[in-house]
């Protein structure tokens, strides 16, 4: 496929996009320059259906796909009718696994559907992955359908901090059995269809609807990962694209950002470079936005295979109708081999007895210990503390030592129920305790990332936090979702891999 197909694929698919024509209205999907009423003087518009809810009207079930498509097994395809049925889409029913005898595809017409943004297809183990957003879940299912609603923002804080997140959960859970686990109950799974590149797009669509921020206004963009799907292409220009961050101009957009490594810290060690860019009068934008994002990683059989979950978390950084202020923090850093990958390797190796306490303890410990000394508080002047966590148990034994109670560490620790998220674990621990906070409450959270560091940060809530709660979806409601589905061992493993 040549690079303009390519670009003119991704520039319709990603968003959805069609053509209307001003002057009579009629709608084009693939989009049309020309309007066929109104000939070569029409002046078409685009118009896109991504935070749109459709309507399917038509499908039916692919039990023997081609080769490309033969990773995902036997799906539903559909037909998709957007504004009452003026357009019609064609595309896949993500996140559904067609029964093996036969289905009546009549009782799915007339359900409301809503765009996915998935993996497509590969070139091959050393080609291009394609993506789109023509795939489509049903919204009385695991997914709730959010109504991006841009807000007018005008109450400017003294301190930067946190004016929007979002935590994207997989609906597939496997659970835990093994003893290896560590606390850990049960962790969420990568659908056949998805990898850290479509977790960060939907966690960053969550975070821009919560805050109710335009797109335009942000910036920068930082992808933590361990597990992107390239080794060199980031994904950080996927998720500007899909969400268009940004002044768009030809088809890109003025944003920038990279993807970052620091193994599970690598999206919170930007969370003061996010406060430092929003104050910066040079830097020209209004938020920035920091994402976590992991497919983690596990040799079959591994220690680690019995805790890794998979997910992301998305956190805007600004100055207007800040939720959190960023008021504390604390880095602390040592060449400590603990946990590692080498180029070329699939997947990552421990350091023996670097593990435990030179490694996690004394930098999460340290961290912990020295925010609370430089800020003049103590343990019981918070309400909430989070940390990094790669089992249940870890992260409880680092936080009592300092001082914290159950009933401030047990918030947090939803490792317990979506495995470890890596990049995504201290985001989306932090998540779920702004998702119960009160204004004034304070949190201290500290991340940890192999080889080694921790750095710890100390937030004070708004009463702005109010007025956002109805445009989140809680990491509560969806850990606890009636519709989440559990898969065996072998489907865990196999999904895992072609998303890795």
């Amino acid at each position: 496929m040549s690079e303009p197909i390519t670009r003119r694929k991704i520039l319709v698919n990603y968003r959805i996009q069609a053509s209307r024509c001003s002057d009579c209205g009629r709608t084009y999907f693939p989009p049309k320059f020309i309007c066929n009423n109104e000939g070569r003087r029409s002046k078409m518009d685009l118009v896109d259906y991504f935070y749109h809810k459709g309507t399917l009207i038509s499908g039916s079930v692919v039990r023997k796909p081609t080769n490309k498509f033969s990773h995902i097994g036997s799906f539903m395809s559909a037909i998709i009718s957007f504004e009452d049925g003026n357009i019609k889409i064609p595309g896949r029913i993500t996140d559904y696994i067609p029964p093996e005898e036969e289905l009546d595809i009549t009782e799915f017409i007339g359900k409301n559907v809503i765009p996915r943004f998935r993996r497509l297809y590969t070139d091959g183990h050393q080609g291009l992955i394609y993506y789109s957003s023509l795939n489509f879940s049903f919204e009385d299912d695991y997914y709730p359908y959010q109504d991006y609603v841009k807000v007018e923002h005008s109450n400017v804080s003294e301190r930067a901090g946190i004016v929007g997140y979002g935590v994207y959960l997989p609906k597939f859970r496997i659970k835990s059995e093994d003893e290896s686990s560590l606390g850990v109950k049960e962790r969420t799974v990568p659908f056949v269809d998805e990898d850290a590149t479509t977790f960060a797009v939907e966690a960053g669509k969550r975070a821009l609807i919560h805050a109710g921020i335009d797109s335009r206004y942000v910036k920068k963009c930082f992808v933590g990962s361990e597990s992107a799907p390239y080794a060199v292409k980031p994904c950080m220009s996927t998720v500007c694209q899909v969400l268009q961050l940004g002044e768009e101009y030809a088809g890109g957009f003025f944003s920038g950002g990279i993807d970052s490594q620091f193994a599970c810290k690598a999206a919170t060690d930007l969370f003061i470079d996010a406060v430092a860019l929003v104050t910066c009068p040079t830097f020209g934008g209004e938020y920035v936005m920091i994402i976590g994002s992991d497919n983690s990683q596990a040799e079959r059989n591994d220690p680690l295979d019995f805790t890794v979950g998979a997910g992301a978390a998305a956190f805007l950084f600004g100055k207007k109708d800040v939720i959190a202020t960023l008021d504390y923090y604390v880095p602390y850093t040592s060449d400590t081999s603990d946990f590692y990958r080498r180029e070329g390797q699939k997947y990552p190796k421990h350091g023996g007895r670097f593990t435990g306490e030179p490694a996690y303890f004394k930098h999460v410990v340290t961290a912990m210990k020295t925010a609370l000394k430089l800020s003049g508080l103590t343990p019981k002047d918070f309400r909430f503390v989070v940390c990094h966590s790669p089992n249940a148990k870890f992260p409880y034994s680092a936080c009592h030592e300092v001082g914290f109670q159950k009933d401030q560490i047990e918030p947090g620790l939803v490792v317990k129920y979506v495995g470890n998220l890596y990049s995504g674990s201290s985001p989306t621990a932090l998540a779920s305790v702004l998702d119960i906070a009160d204004p004034g409450d304070r949190i201290l959270m500290t991340s940890y990332g192999s080889g080694a560091g921790s750095e710890s940060y100390i937030f004070t809530v708004t009463k702005e936090i109010e007025n956002k709660r109805e445009r989140s979806i809680p990491v509560k409601e969806q850990i606890e979702n009636p519709h989440r589905k559990y898969v065996d061992y072998n489907t865990y493993r196999k999904w895992k891999e072609i998303g890795a």
